[in-house]
């Protein structure tokens, strides 16, 4: 029987380096991030304009981030960056701006009476991190926990910690230790990172994986894993740079080519890269089993091969 037979092709995973993301605070002297580093705010760097630019215009700090807008979280801010051809510009996103709080919230960070037990479900965000009355079961990463029938709602709150400014800096005011990364709000959000003497954006991330915090669990079969093969092999690799945040070259997917991946989320703008690397482990498994397959032929091949020599007639 005649068949075609692929290449095996090795997918090799990326190992993600996932920083530990900001704990809960449980005094006022962690949530303020001990009042040390550099202050909080700040005017920014000499070379960002007093307002913000207009898209094209020239500078000349090339790599330079500049925020403008006073909501907690960069997201809902403008941040323009210098970039060779000139200012590139990005306005608040398009969905959950301003921050929205909460009725229910205190009028400051310092009025949060934390680990305080309360009445009703509220988030609310301080440009010295994000507070929220909520079920709390302790830190849920790396390892979550399960929380114990009856635990009540209490204030939580998370704030940058080790040095950290107690007040979010914005992105493009001085900063002095170059490296240092900065979180003031949850996991998914925009924190700053110290690079060359300003203040930067930097992308945040904690996946949570226990089975306890998951519903609707289904095992894909050899039909999905094969359909989620064929996806990642047909996907379109790019590099490409950020108009904000790390200058750098990067390599990976373009969302607007593949809007339906499993691999998209949060509004179709960022990427969920658990599941991008489950993708590739899917294309592993199925890749593994095709090989085994074509061991297995290939030794009932030799097998036979083997049996007709000695089965021929000697002269």
């Amino acid at each position: 029987m005649k068949r075609t037979l692929a290449t095996a092709v090795f997918v090799a995973v990326p190992l993600l380096a996932l920083g530990a993301c900001s704990g809960h605070t449980v005094s006022g002297s962690e949530g303020d991030g001990g009042g040390q580093g550099d202050g909080g705010g700040g005017a920014l760097s000499p070379g960002c304009p007093a307002s913000a630019p207009s898209a094209g215009g020239s500078c000349s700090d090339v790599g330079l981030e500049c925020e403008y807008g006073s909501d907690p979280h960069i997201e809902c801010n403008t941040i323009a960056r210098c970039d060779a051809s000139g200012w590139t510009v990005t306005p608040p996103r398009s969905s959950g701006c301003p921050t929205p709080q909460s009725p229910s919230c205190p009028s400051s960070y310092a009025a949060v009476p934390q680990q305080s037990t309360c009445s009703a479900a509220a988030s609310c965000a301080y440009p010295q991190g994000d507070c929220s009355c909520e079920v709390y079961c302790g830190p849920q990463y790396p390892v979550g926990h399960m929380c114990e029938a009856g635990t009540p709602m209490t204030w939580q709150c998370t704030a940058a910690q080790n040095g950290c400014p107690a007040e979010r800096p914005l992105v493009g005011s001085p900063c002095s230790t170059d490296g240092q990364n900065c979180d003031y709000g949850d996991c998914n959000s925009l924190g700053v990172v110290c690079h060359a003497g300003t203040w930067h954006t930097q992308q945040n991330g904690c996946p949570v994986s226990a089975r306890r915090y998951k519903e609707d669990v289904r095992y894909l079969d050899d039909a999905d894993l094969r359909a989620i093969a064929d996806e990642t092999l047909g996907t379109r690799l790019a590099t490409y740079s950020y108009k904000i945040g790390d200058p750098g070259e990067r390599l990976g997917f373009i969302i607007d080519d593949q809007p339906s991946s499993p691999a998209v989320v949060q509004g179709k703008e960022h990427v969920d890269l658990y599941a991008y690397t489950s993708m590739a482990v899917a294309t592993l498994q199925v890749q593994s089993r095709e090989i085994d397959e074509l061991r297995r032929e290939v030794s009932d091949l030799e097998q036979r091969v083997k049996e007709c020599g000695s089965a021929r007639p000697r002269r």
